[in-house]
């Protein structure tokens, strides 16, 4: 993708940094050898870490000036306001009022919170307990979300915003759920606020720039496996296995 900011083109690429690795253990592990099917790790390439030591994506990098951003919701806000200087005519992603902005803001991170730290909790924790009070950790969030929403997107009828941006994702993969661990989305015909978190779902999945963004079903339950075992080794996947908030893995890690 190209944009032109300050004068100036930038041309986004992507490149490949994160993949998976089969190696033996160290013994530094906390696993025994016998416990695990396979020795998988998370592989991050050099590149990556350079610009960003924590091994974290999504991760940008301007290579004429050595400039990184970091960290999804801040990366999403940094691309629509470079989509803007740009002379982008699409609905901005966050709205120009100081309040109004603040309020998406918090529903965002209130999201990635209640959905996206709990999508992994239900996935990767071995207590049952645990996962069912993970996965309604999920449903409220998801409650919320409908009813906080102010037409056919969140933030009305324009297009999405920050919060159906960062929502989405995660919406999309409860398959995984269902798949590993017998949790279900209650059906639309439930009430009305399922029939309208369904709706909004539908809607966000056909639109094209969302289409070429999405993988495919099946290679995705055989990726995110590892996390259903507990062999995964990312700083994700560490942190949920110890207990800790998905969002709060350690730097060290």
């Amino acid at each position: 993708m190209a944009l032109e900011h300050h004068g100036k083109c930038i041309d986004w690429q992507w490149e490949e940094s994160l993949g998976w690795e089969n190696r033996p253990p160290t013994g530094d592990e906390e696993f025994e050898a016998g416990e695990r099917k396979d020795w998988v790790y998370h592989w991050k390439s050099p590149a990556l870490l350079k610009c960003n030591p924590q091994g974290m994506i999504p991760t940008l990098l301007d290579e004429s000036t050595g400039k990184t951003v970091t960290e999804s919701l801040i990366c999403i806000e940094f691309i629509d306001e470079i989509a803007k200087v740009a002379g982008s005519t699409a609905s901005p992603l966050l709205p120009t009022d100081p309040f109004d902005k603040a309020h998406v803001r918090l529903m965002a991170d209130r999201m990635n919170k209640k959905v996206t730290s709990n999508y992994y909790s239900a996935l990767v924790r071995q207590d049952e307990t645990e996962r069912a009070d993970a996965f309604q950790g999920i449903l409220n969030g998801l409650e919320e979300f409908v009813l906080s929403s102010k037409g056919l997107y969140q933030g009305g009828d324009d297009g999405l915003n920050l919060v159906d941006c960062v929502l989405f994702p995660y919406a999309w993969r409860l398959y995984v759920l269902d798949h590993y661990r017998g949790f279900k989305v209650p059906p639309r015909t439930e009430n009305r606020v399922w029939a309208d978190y369904h709706a909004w779902l539908d809607r966000v999945e056909c639109l094209d720039s969302v289409q070429k963004t999405l993988p495919d079903k099946e290679k995705y339950l055989i990726h995110v496996e590892k996390y259903a075992s507990g062999r995964a080794r990312s700083k994700v996947g560490n942190a949920v296995r110890r207990g800790k908030n998905a969002l709060a893995y350690d730097d060290d890690e």
